[in-house]
């Protein structure tokens, strides 16, 4: 569900930009988001 909000846009908070940064859900959406616009 995190994905599906990032991918629309949202901007987490500093506190929960910091929690999914050390859960690793921005390096996998960085990931995904830079393998959609390799695909492209």
């Amino acid at each position: 569900a995190i994905l599906y909000f990032l991918e629309k846009g949202a901007q987490p908070t500093g506190t929960v930009h910091d929690i999914l940064k050390k859960a690793g859900v921005l390096h996998n959406f960085a990931l995904i988001k830079r393998n959609t616009i390799n695909e492209q």
